[in-house]
């Protein structure tokens, strides 16, 4: 095989204080600020002076038993009105967030799209995710539904929202001020609806996104393809994966890329992007210690409340540290992380790796070359980044590690489109499929 050409691809998210359990109790964190929009203008403002793609507001990572137990912030703003409020302050970043197709109708989410998308100039993202496992317990009268019921609903919700942005033709706002019309109606269509989960007339009240559809975002895991927690990541154009290993990733990422091709879908037309959380310091002895003091500020109750979201099993119930419980999944995922021998207390310090997110703690020239021997592997097109603690982690990796990567020739030294669908080489969509010509 020929040496891999071309550059890689960077995006954000962006929890609370960082991905590490306890960061908000560091001395650096700003957990005061978490209400504060500054805290999200600035850091976006830093993500774009470093020419990422795409920041993602995550609000999913807290699960129903870790924010049971009080002691993780999660994301306490609103995702989206966040969104709009950061389009306002950036100019060319791509801005996306989660939605929980289990509990929200599809209409608004369309709309809301639509309306990010363009009032960023076509910059929206979203992951169409299957679970959010608080919500059904907000929303009184919601029937709880089976995993397979939460992703059918989850592909049909999909579905009503790209023929409601469908509905609008190219060229449906004609602003014809002498014939007093504003719209061309022949341009927009009704799109009769009728499946298992939804009944939808339509059409769309905003006219079709900037970028046609919002970018959409998919998540695949060893962890997650082993108990069927998958957020749809076969249809999904950006996948955030997370391998603990090069070979692993490099082979989840040749499957991807083939299945696409027999598929009909162009190679090129899904990126794959992998999880990394950095602690980067002057020396390796100084990343060492930065981690050391962040395994310090985990809570033993938060730890295993972590753990048991991620295995969607009590743990508590278990001796700490006594022999691993039989349960599934757990015994794969600790020898696909290298973690064998750990108890469960010990284990509920290491939970970013279980999960498959590949933590680097090393100097900042080592995780420049890491992450170029990684990408000319093919282990990925390039890496999600999830801090272990903010604002400092983001700080630190822009202005250490993106200039070592321009220096390679590896990342964009300036944003050369306009859009997100630019920034990652998408195309635009055509339209979804035949719709309704009445109305």
């Amino acid at each position: 095989m020929s040496k891999r050409k071309g550059q890689l691809h960077i995006t954000l998210s962006l929890q609370s204080t960082g991905y590490h359990p306890g960061s908000w109790r560091h001395p650096n964190a700003r957990a005061e600020n978490l209400h504060d929009p500054s805290y999200f203008y600035r850091m976006a403002q830093t993500a774009e002076r470093g020419k990422f793609d795409l920041l993602f507001l995550d609000h999913t990572s807290v699960g129903d038993r870790l924010g049971a137990t009080g002691k993780e912030p999660g994301l306490l703003l609103e995702p989206f009105t966040l969104l709009g409020a950061l389009a306002s302050v950036t100019k060319h970043i791509g801005l996306g967030a989660a939605v929980s197709t289990s509990v929200i109708e599809p209409f608004a989410v369309a709309r809301q799209l639509a309306a990010l998308d363009h009032l960023s100039g076509g910059r929206t993202a979203w992951l169409a995710s299957v679970s959010d496992h608080r919500e059904p317990k907000r929303h009184g009268g919601l029937p709880e539904l089976s995993r397979s019921e939460r992703t059918e609903r989850q592909q049909e919700f999909v579905e009503v929202a790209q023929r409601l942005w469908d509905s609008w033709e190219e060229g449906a706002v004609i602003v014809d001020r002498e014939q007093g019309r504003y719209t061309d109606s022949d341009k927009v269509h009704l799109i009769h609806h009728a499946g298992k989960h939804f009944t939808v007339r339509g059409p769309l009240s905003i006219p079709r996104p900037p970028q046609g559809y919002p970018v959409r975002i998919g998540s695949s895991s060893v962890l997650g393809n082993r108990n069927g927690n998958v957020e749809d990541s076969d249809s999904a154009e950006l996948i955030l994966s997370s391998r603990p290993s090069v070979r692993e990733a490099a082979d989840f990422y040749a499957q991807l890329k083939q299945r696409n091709a027999l598929r009909g879908r162009f190679p090129n037309g899904v990126k794959v992007l992998t999880v990394l959380t950095p602690i980067i310091g002057a020396t390796e002895e100084d990343a060492r210690n930065k981690a050391a003091e962040l395994q310090k500020l985990i809570d033993p109750e938060a730890g295993i409340a972590l753990l048991s979201d991620l295995f969607d099993t009590d743990l508590t119930e278990y001796p700490l540290d006594g022999p691993l419980p039989v349960i599934p999944f757990l015994k794969e995922a600790v020898i696909t992380a290298g973690l064998e021998g750990l108890t469960l207390r010990q284990l509920s310090l290491r939970a970013l790796e279980l999960k498959g997110t590949k933590v680097f703690v090393g100097t900042s020239e080592q995780l420049a070359d890491w992450m170029e021997e990684w990408y000319l592997a093919y282990g990925s097109d390039g890496f999600h980044l999830q801090p272990s603690l903010l604002p400092n982690g983001l700080d630190e990796f822009v202005e250490q590690v993106i200039p070592l990567l321009q220096r390679k020739g590896l990342f964009r030294t300036a944003y050369t489109g306009n859009t997100l669908r630019d920034h990652l080489g998408l195309k635009a969509p055509a339209a979804y499929g035949p719709i309704s010509r009445e109305g």
